[in-house]
């Protein structure tokens, strides 16, 4: 193999490669390397750039023995990620150098830490219902088996912790079938200004508390977008709903929509306590919580902002928080026109 054909092989690889002499100078470098890297690399020694005795080991070894070694780095460097080091000699291809690869294996580590910790999540909500309904149903069958009062009074406990249950599994459902479904764009039409109202109507029948709270702010004329009819209305009918739940009672949540020549913004504001901003990032990941004791009283599993991300996704818009401790939240989401 002549160093051309090398050269060319290395260029053709998608992950960051390096050619080394047996010095363990950088012969040549491909461009995802000296992204990587972010400087020339050519002539570079390589414990410059690598300074982890795990990585010359790994060298020594394919040297030593002629056979490819393998082993795991964590690089800082424009943030720590986590990458397989492969390290080959190539003698016995007529070439006196070392391939040297490198695959970033962050995202698979970042994944598996998300699922224990989703399960680990998922396990905590389930054991604090099942819990209370194991002892529900050990003081009926003791103490007060006899006692009509408790009896009643307990049954009520129980039917409302079957329910949390209950919503707690359809949430887990919805957002596995999102995020199955999500690489692939919807192809409905969805009239915005229609789906808002219809969510008014029913909000503000479905609790005392809620009527003649929404304000609704909406052009005359809005073009029909692409979407999901029922996915958006379970987006738009958790913010507002968010936004009545979570606010005085009797203020006013105002929903305005805006349009602009490539998207439609729909602005959720309410007049309640805010969110601290260290809030803020985290609203969107699973069972994340700012008053965990709250969210559980008013029925909140902690996955519905999860959900409605998901779901943005899949229409390619976004959802944007903004908040003022005292003020109140703004909930904004931008969908592609």
């Amino acid at each position: 193999m002549n160093t051309v054909m090398l050269q060319t092989i290395v260029d053709a690889l998608p992950q960051p490669a390096l050619v080394l002499d047996f010095d363990y100078k950088i012969q040549s470098a491909n461009l995802a390397a000296a992204s990587l890297f972010e400087t020339t690399l050519t002539g570079m020694d390589f414990v410059r750039i690598v300074r982890q005795p795990t990585a010359i080991k790994c060298l020594n070894m394919a040297v030593k023995t002629g056979k490819l070694k393998t082993c795991d780095l964590v690089l800082h460097l424009q943030t720590p990620r986590t990458y397989k080091a492969s390290a080959a000699s190539l003698v016995a291809m007529g070439e006196n150098c070392i391939l040297f690869t490198l695959l970033d294996v962050s995202a698979a580590i970042d994944a598996e830490k998300s699922r224990s910790t989703f399960v680990a999540n998922v396990s905590h909500e389930l054991r604090s219902p099942l819990t209370s309904l194991m002892g529900i149903v050990e003081t009926l069958q003791g103490p007060a088996h006899d006692d009509v009062a408790a009896r009643d009074n307990f049954l009520s406990l129980m039917q409302g912790e079957t329910e949390r249950m209950s919503r707690l599994v359809g949430d887990l459902l919805s957002l596995s079938k999102l995020e199955a479904k999500e690489h692939l764009p919807p192809d409905g039409q969805v009239d915005i200004p229609k789906l808002l109202r219809r969510i008014m109507t029913v909000l503000s029948e479905s609790k005392a508390e809620y009527k003649n709270r929404i304000v609704l702010d909406v052009p005359k004329s809005l073009p029909l977008i692409t979407g999901d009819p029922d996915e958006l209305i379970e987006v738009f009918q958790n913010l507002i709903e968010n936004a009545l739940k979570y606010s005085e009672p009797k203020t006013k949540v105002d929903v305005c929509v805006t349009q602009s020549k490539n998207k439609i913004t729909i602005t959720i504001k309410d007049h309640g306590e805010g969110i601290a901003p260290e809030h803020l990032p985290r609203l969107t990941e699973r069972f994340y919580r700012v008053d965990k004791g709250r969210s559980r009283e008013t029925g909140g599993t902690g996955l519905g902002l999860a959900i409605t991300k998901h779901i943005l996704n899949r229409h390619r818009g976004r959802l944007s928080i903004k908040s003022k401790i005292g003020v109140g939240s703004s909930v904004s989401v931008i969908l592609p026109n």
